[in-house]
């Protein structure tokens, strides 16, 4: 569809818009404030950044879920496009969050598979910590496979660095729950967990 924004830029806007209305009203410190120019600005900021939020959470997230939740799987791949932009917003990572826990117990196809063991493999070489990821290994309880694994190994991260961290809990969750994979990385002894 020409003209319609990606996931990326929408959320992009949103965070923009998010700084603009924290700068606002960190001017005037509480909307009490005697400063009238500097709380009409702040207001102004705070609408301008609800507006901003429509055409994601209103729009197109709302017809996603709501698709999904008819049963329609045609939106998968959509959706896949949302989660895949990784940039953090506000109200983005519970939203996200919810999507993973859907996608659980959803059919995927193997690209579909292959797209979020992507994203899961980013956010585990990303430093930065999100609420999403937790959902995000329990969805690769389902999804990893061996090379996976071993892809998350070979990761470079610094010793105690919050790369690590993600690397170590990915690892930690996914070979608990599935013992196929724990049963190849004790006989081929590949992989170092800490």
């Amino acid at each position: 569809m020409p003209g319609r924004p990606s996931y990326r830029e929408l959320l992009e806007a949103i965070q923009e818009a998010n700084r603009s209305f924290k700068n606002a009203f960190h001017e005037i410190g509480s909307w009490r404030s005697r400063d009238a120019r500097g709380v009409a600005k702040a207001r102004l900021a705070l609408d301008k950044f609800h507006e901003t939020m429509k055409p994601l959470f209103a729009d197109r997230l709302a017809l996603i879920s709501k698709r999904l939740a008819s049963g329609d799987l045609s939106f998968v791949d959509e959706l896949l496009e949302f989660l895949s932009a990784d940039i953090a917003a506000f109200r983005v990572g519970y939203a996200k969050e919810r999507y993973y826990r859907q996608l659980k117990k959803m059919p995927l196809t193997e690209a579909q598979s292959d797209k979020l063991r992507e994203i899961a493999l980013a956010r585990c070489a990303s430093g930065e910590y999100r609420r999403e990821d937790s959902e995000l290994r329990r969805l690769m309880i389902r999804l990893a496979d061996w090379d996976f694994l071993c892809r998350v190994d070979a990761i470079p991260s610094k010793p105690k660095s919050r790369i690590e961290g993600h690397k170590i809990r990915m690892m930690q969750v996914v070979l608990r729950n599935r013992q196929d994979l724990k049963a190849r990385l004790v006989a081929e002894n590949k992989l170092e967990l800490s």
